[in-house]
């Protein structure tokens, strides 16, 4: 089943369960962030919201070159019985690029399950298990724009299109003794990146611009455990820059994009 007949069946189904209240319903804005070997999916709406989560479509880019490799598609109990979510199709490949689809609707009300959401708060609706090294983003780009594809983030609640921003675009996977986070990314020059060191090691953290120039450097001798630093780099050009962690001769780099 395609997208756009998802979204047509959930438009279809939830209209009937349209409450005759007229409040103001706000958007959903979507997000992706990694979370102990796993990609979580999460939807924030704007406003509360308690009724017909009627339908989402949503699509995970990786680079074809990548490693990365990605296990059976997870959901918390609650949104697996609001929206239940499928892949849509198999993985699409469109140049640099690997493409998957997600699409879901609904028929219940949160409210019939005791749920309730609350604007502004982040609530997981999928959960994927990965290994592997890649930058996966939740993509709007022209590959999902073109009609035959209909797969441009989009949400329903009431059967009325309250699509949102797409709020956390990308992360980073890495096999470094589990995952180098970056949040946000892309960000305004404030962001936080954190990894895990399993075993003590000598280790060098550097964040160098697109020249090629360190911004950020920090060595460590027989570190172990979680490495976590908050930077500001508002007082610098915004563009591209790399986080390169080394450790016993080896190195990985990581792409921060400061717009």
């Amino acid at each position: 089943m395609n997208t756009s007949t998802l979204r047509q069946l959930g438009f279809s189904l939830s209209v009937a369960l349209l409450s005759t209240s007229m409040v103001a319903q706000g958007t959903v804005d979507i997000g992706l962030k990694e979370n102990d070997g796993h990609l979580d999916v999460m939807v924030r709406p704007t406003t509360d919201f308690d009724g017909v989560f009627s339908s989402v479509v949503f699509t995970l880019r990786w680079e074809r070159s990548s490693n990365v490799v990605f296990g059976d598609m997870e959901q918390p109990e609650g949104p697996a019985s609001y929206i239940p979510l499928m892949r849509s199709g198999p993985v699409h490949e469109n140049g640099p690029y690997n493409y998957q689809v997600y699409a879901g609707f609904g028929m219940e009300s949160l409210t019939s399950r005791g749920l309730s959401w609350e604007a502004g708060k982040e609530y997981t609706i999928m959960s994927l298990p990965f290994s592997g090294v890649a930058e996966v983003e939740l993509a709007d780009d022209a590959w999902t724009g073109e009609l035959l594809n209909n797969a441009d983030y989009y949400t329903s609640l009431g059967g009325k299109d309250r699509t949102g921003i797409i709020y956390q675009r990308s992360v980073s996977t890495t096999d470094i003794d589990g995952t180098v986070l970056i949040q946000p990314n892309p960000n305004n020059g404030l962001f936080t990146f954190s990894f895990v060191v399993a075993e003590a090691t000598d280790l060098q953290v550097d964040i160098v611009n697109a020249l090629g120039q360190n911004v950020f450097n920090d060595l460590l001798r027989g570190f172990e455990g979680t490495y976590r630093k908050e930077m500001d780099l508002t007082n610098m050009s915004n563009g591209i820059y790399y986080l390169k962690i080394t450790r016993e001769g080896s190195s990985s780099v990581h792409k921060i994009v400061y717009r």
